[in-house]
């Protein structure tokens, strides 16, 4: 299983994140499939898939019975049970991409343009999966600082919260929680809900427009990173506008100076954005008074930085 001191760990999570990304695993889960089998079904080349099987298979992913192959427990284990600790699932996926975005880091540095590519509906699970994996550790003390001193039954607006990771939480403490994201997130994740949970979905880009409700809190998590001055500010000054007198925004991130994260994955911004990166609290703070906040508050949790901060009148 992938281990960084190995020499070769980069290459089996490369060989390993194609073959989750293709869906090898998904077809080797359930049924013992032959070779030439899974390459018709997947309308793969034979010589390709026979390649990658046997290193998937001298690694311990697959197990072969004759002709016929199938995923081993412990790859079970990682991709597919949840209850598993060494589980990973989809986000695999994600780390594959983010490799794969960091190895133009060389043509980036000369021209200052991230890396360009297409996501597919395997990306987006990925993504997802990568996001619920770390929220596991933070959302519920996210959730109590917070709902603190908001009203019993705080109306959440949760922006780019498709994965439901904090939308979930934050519902189950009681709150009226709207999910604002993308129509092919919303599509993915909506069918999820279930009808006791106090969630609804509004599909839409928050970089054009924030949902309109008079929301007691609104929470941006893992979206800041994504954008640059110009665009942080456009968005705080659209959250102050979606909030009630005495509302709540919320951002999770990391922030530099701050978090032992936050300059690396700041190069991972720089692959993967046209004006991301990570932020330090000056900044923050000089953002949030410029939209018509107060109060900044920092809350620092394992490594990840909560922000609080009051709307004015």
């Amino acid at each position: 299983m992938p281990n960084l001191k190995n020499p070769m760990a980069p290459q089996e999570l490369l060989v390993a994140g194609a073959a989750l990304k293709m869906g090898i695993f998904d077809a080797l889960r359930d049924k013992a499939t032959s070779l030439e089998e899974l390459a018709s079904n997947l309308s793969m080349d034979h010589r390709a898939l026979w390649t990658v099987m046997e290193a998937l298979i001298s690694l311990g992913y697959v197990n072969r019975n004759g002709e016929t192959l199938k995923v081993t427990m412990e790859a079970n284990d990682l991709f597919f049970n949840e209850d598993s600790e060494n589980y990973l699932g989809n986000s695999l996926i994600h780390t594959f991409n983010v490799i794969k975005a960091w190895t133009h880091l060389p043509e980036i540095l000369k021209s200052g343009q991230p890396y360009k590519y297409e996501r597919d509906q395997q990306d987006i699970k990925g993504f997802m999966s990568a996001m619920k994996k770390t929220a596991k550790e933070i959302a519920q003390q996210l959730v109590t600082i917070s709902l603190d001193g908001l009203p019993e039954k705080a109306r959440v607006l949760d922006l780019g919260g498709g994965p439901l990771n904090y939308a979930r939480p934050f519902a189950a403490a009681g709150a009226e929680v709207t999910v604002q994201d993308i129509p092919e997130v919303c599509a993915i994740m909506e069918p999820t809900l279930l009808p006791e949970e106090n969630i609804k979905f509004v599909p839409g880009d928050f970089t054009e427009e924030v949902f309109s409700g008079q929301f007691n809190l609104i929470f941006l998590g893992n979206i800041c990173h994504i954008y640059g001055e110009e665009e942080n500010l456009l968005l705080f000054k659209r959250v102050h506008d979606s909030l009630q007198e005495g509302g709540r925004i919320t951002i999770l991130d990391f922030v530099r100076g701050v978090s032992p994260r936050a300059e690396l994955f700041g190069v991972n911004m720089l692959a993967n954005t046209k004006t991301g990166g990570t932020w330090t609290l000056d900044q923050y703070t000089d953002w949030l008074k410029a939209a018509g906040f107060s109060q900044v508050k920092m809350h620092d949790i394992d490594g990840r930085q909560i922000l609080t901060a009051t709307r004015g009148a």
